[in-house]
Order: C-alpha cells, then sequence, then structure tokens
C-alpha cells in the first residue's frame, strides 16, 4: 500500500506494510515499477527514482528459510554491536547474501551491521560485476530465526549512484519496523 501526502510543499508517499516495514518514506517523486512477473517463491517491489529507470529501490522476500548453520550464523552476526565484519564473518553469511559473497560477481566495498530505528540490519554495499550497478543491500532477520531474511536494495549506475544515495539514506532511516 502506498499512501501520498503534502508536507512542506511536496508530496511525501509512504511505503506501508511491507514484510517487517510498518511504514517508509519514500524519497520525493519516487514511482513504483509495474511487476513484470510474479511467482509463489519470491516477492519483489521496485521504486525508481523519477529521472531514470536505473535507479531503484526494491523490496525483495525470497519465499524461503535459508539453512539452520546460516540463520545461526546471521544472528551471530546481528548480535554484535554494530560493526564492519571481519572476513570470516562475512564468509559466514554468504547463505543470507547469496551472490554478494561471490568475488567473481560482487566487488565488495562495505559489510557491516547497523542499527536503524531499533533493529539491526546487515548491510553489504559494493558493485555487481556484470551490469556495473552499485548496490547498498539491507539484510534483516524477519521473525527472531535468522532463516526468514527480507531484503532492502538501493542500485544504481555507478555514474548516479552518489547523485541518490543521500536521499535514500534518509529514506531508509524513516522505517518504523512492525
Amino acid at each position: 500500500m502506498i499512501e501520498a501526502r503534502v508536507k512542506m510543499n511536496k508530496t511525501v508517499s509512504t511505503l506501508k506494510k511491507q514484510g517487517q516495514i510498518k511504514s517508509m518514506e519514500l524519497p520525493d517523486g519516487w514511482v513504483e515499477c509495474p511487476l513484470e512477473k510474479r511467482t509463489a517463491s519470491d516477492f519483489l517491489r521496485e521504486f525508481r527514482s523519477p529521472e531514470s529507470a536505473e535507479v531503484k529501490l526494491s523490496f525483495y522476500y525470497r519465499g524461503k528459510r535459508i539453512a539452520p548453520g546460516g540463520a545461526a550464523d546471521f544472528l551471530q552476526v546481528l548480535s554484535l554491536p554494530d560493526h564492519e565484519l571481519s572476513q570470516e564473518e562475512f564468509d559466514s553469511v554468504d547463505l543470507v547474501i547469496r551472490n554478494a559473497s561471490d568475488p567473481d560477481f560482487f566487488l565488495l566495498s562495505s559489510s557491516r551491521t547497523e542499527s536503524i530505528n531499533g533493529k539491526r540490519v546487515l548491510v553489504v554495499e559494493g558493485i555487481w560485476r556484470n551490469g556495473g550497478l552499485v548496490d547498498m543491500g539491507l539484510f534483516i532477520d524477519s521473525d527472531k530465526t535468522g532463516s526468514a531474511v527480507q531484503e532492502v536494495h538501493y542500485q544504481a549506475p555507478q555514474k548516479d549512484y552518489e547523485h541518490y544515495v543521500e536521499e535514500v539514506e534518509k529514506s531508509i532511516k524513516t522505517i518504523v519496523w512492525l
């Protein structure tokens, strides 16, 4: 559900009830992308910048749980205070971050835990080698088991990433969790 209201002469769109996100203010002017397909096993919802269809904020749930060992490792990483992940910790969350754990696919620039309005999430940033999109992914434990992972991704071409990252980060800071 999307709700729009006027705030200081700007229309603010608020995303409602998206997985563990109760509400979140979207960046100004961003619009929802039409879904090309939907399956029972995964759910994707995307919003794009009004200036570029390649600059997106995506909400994704893969529709299935990760293995118990990977879930335990994810919970362990999230249980520690906000920090940059060690190589050992990064390697332990490979089931959570999937292809972003493979240097053949993803050029990692940062992996860390970060508290966003009372909830600690895993943040992974880098560049997808195929396509060159810069990605900031948030990986969220959606049910305190570590096995059901919700994802939020900001992706943009390298030339556009810095232009939008500040407004996306402001948007992320408006998240109210369920």
